[in-house]
């Protein structure tokens, strides 16, 4: 079997949550807050649409810059002020962010294996700095020790700048889940459990679907909250009718970790049946339908649910193949939705569009800046219709995983037209091209992960502010074991045992939280189509 199954077997046997890794990686200080990315990170160009599946193709897909004269995508970034993993991210009405950083630092003294721990950060100057408003009972973290992080935040909500609900889970058996309707002054908490392992979750909320009335029990908050994570066995569901304080459980997602159709002919082509039940993050449409994305065998997927999670069905997106699990999807006012992921043999992005509630999907389109041969972790989210922006980080680097010491920087990937014939994608990376945030492996051949990234990216378009997006990234490339200043050999993140001794795995090894932001660029909400001044100071 190939190394690369060998690597899913062991995810089916442990899950992917932080548990399974503790970490030494205590970087240096960092004598920066906030810096920006030199001008020539930025690019203008048109997409390859891609009709058949490229997995051995003739020709490289590659997009080309074009002449450009219109205003730049302009970025920025902040440290969060510690180290974080599978950072996820909020934006209330009032504009105020909400991030999750998760670090192995829950129990102080117990070197060299330790616990992880989150915390809910909030900044309100427009992302440039951060100050904890973790949830707690009489002055005291209430989710000490935490393993995956996630927030989500739903801003349209009567009465109130939005609801925060920030979800950990409590070792690999059920969850703690806290809610504030005050910007995370006050918090109501309550503890989930769901049948069997509770790993790699996601949280989301919708309207009542049509046709399937519920009884929303919670006057201030009209809507199903949904909470999906992967069993090992399958992915599962449960829902909330009473605004997040009691949950019930719904169904199977629709995806379970083998499939006895390649299983039994072991399809090198489908991951030879061993396809997992991880998944990427849940949405939601106009109408209260859910969908839950993600790679199944090598196939982009979409799960899908009209009745509250109660029955789902799937279907395939694309031909063109996908790598890992880590699929992404956003749905505009319209219910038009926008799916992407990584794959087509080469780790390149694909963007496919659907105007159907994801039954039918268009010809992808590989989305990747000019000069990046791969990437990974791609994500996505929608402002007003056909305005869409994506995070990523990748590598111009054409050696591939022989390149062990290459450099990956974030990128953020915005069009305002997405819908048209043939899109306009401007780009840039947030990072200075001297300071990777990575180097080595990424996922590709070797693995999924990419350093202490671990699993989750993020990116939100402003409820207000124009649209204006903000997204994670984790800085692995630091001053620690000087991956930022020497073209050291990096490593990504498959081999567990050493963590598990405390030890390091390659240069690329912290984990510093970044806030990505817009300083000027497309703009995703509103009649004007640029944003032309940084956000605001609050």
């Amino acid at each position: 079997m190939s190394r690369r199954n060998v690597a899913v077997l062991a995810c089916l046997a442990v899950g992917t949550s932080l548990a399974v890794a503790a970490t030494q990686a205590n970087g240096s200080a960092l004598d920066r807050t906030t810096f920006g990315a030199a001008p020539a990170g930025f690019a203008a160009y048109h997409a390859i649409r891609v009709a058949a599946d490229p997995k051995s193709p003739v020709t490289v897909l590659a997009n080309k810059p074009i002449a450009y004269h219109g205003p730049k995508l302009v970025l920025a970034q902040s440290y969060v002020g510690r180290k974080a993993a599978e950072p996820t991210l909020g934006i209330d009405h009032k504009g105020a962010i909400y991030t999750v950083a998760s670090a192995f630092d829950a129990l102080p003294g117990n070197p060299p294996k330790n616990e992880p721990r989150t915390l809910v950060m909030r900044s309100t100057d427009g992302g440039r700095s951060w100050q904890n408003q973790q949830p707690s009972v009489a002055g005291q973290n209430s989710m000490v020790v935490s393993t995956d992080p996630y927030i989500f935040v739903d801003p349209n909500v009567p009465q109130s700048a939005g609801r925060i609900f920030d979800i950990d889970l409590q070792g690999v058996n059920g969850a703690h889940l806290a809610f504030s309707d005050d910007q995370g002054k006050t918090w109501t908490q309550t503890l989930l459990s769901s049948a069997g392992v509770n790993d790699h979750q996601t949280l989301v909320s919708g309207v009542e679907p049509k046709g399937v009335p519920i009884p929303l029990t919670d006057p201030a908050y009209q809507k199903v909250l949904y909470y999906c994570v992967n069993q090992i066995a399958d992915g599962s569901c449960i829902r909330s009718f009473d605004g997040g304080k009691t949950f019930a459980q719904g169904n199977q997602s629709g995806y379970q970790a083998f499939n006895a159709q390649y299983l039994a002919g072991f399809d090198d082509s489908h991951n030879e049946g061993i396809c997992g039940s991880l998944h990427g993050h849940a949405v939601t449409d106009k109408d209260g339908r859910l969908f839950v994305p993600r790679g199944y065998c090598d196939m982009a997927m979409v799960a899908i649910s009209s009745d509250a999670a109660t029955t789902f069905h799937t279907v395939q997106v694309s031909n063109v193949s996908m790598y890992g699990e880590q699929a992404s999807v956003a749905a505009d006012r319209n219910g038009t939705l926008y799916y992407v992921w990584q794959g087509g043999g080469r780790n390149l992005p694909f963007l496919s569009i659907s105007k159907d509630h994801g039954e039918h999907w268009s010809t992808p389109m590989m989305i990747a800046p000019p000069g990046v041969h791969e990437v990974n972790f791609p994500t996505i989210d929608v402002g007003d219709p056909g305005r869409i922006a994506i995070t990523f980080p990748g590598t111009t680097s054409t050696g591939g995983d022989k390149d062990k010491t290459r450099p990956w920087n974030s990128y953020v990937v915005m069009s305002t037209d997405a819908l048209s014939s043939n899109p306009l994608f401007l780009s840039n990376i947030a990072n200075p091209t001297y300071d990777p945030v990575h180097r080595g492996d990424c996922g590709g051949e070797s693995g999924g992960r990419c350093g202490r990234m671990y699993d989750f990216l993020d990116i939100v378009s402003s409820p207000v502010d124009q649209g204006r997006i903000f997204a994670t990234a984790v800085d692995t490339c630091t001053t620690y074991l000087s991956c930022s200043t020497k073209r050291v050999e990096g490593e990504n993140d498959d081999d567990t045992v050493s963590y598990e001794e405390g030890t390091t795995h390659g240069a690329a090894d912290d984990m510093q939280g970044v806030v990505i932001r817009e300083v000027s660029g497309p703009a995703l909400r509103g009649p004007s189509r640029y944003i032309t001044h940084d956000s605001p100071r609050r």
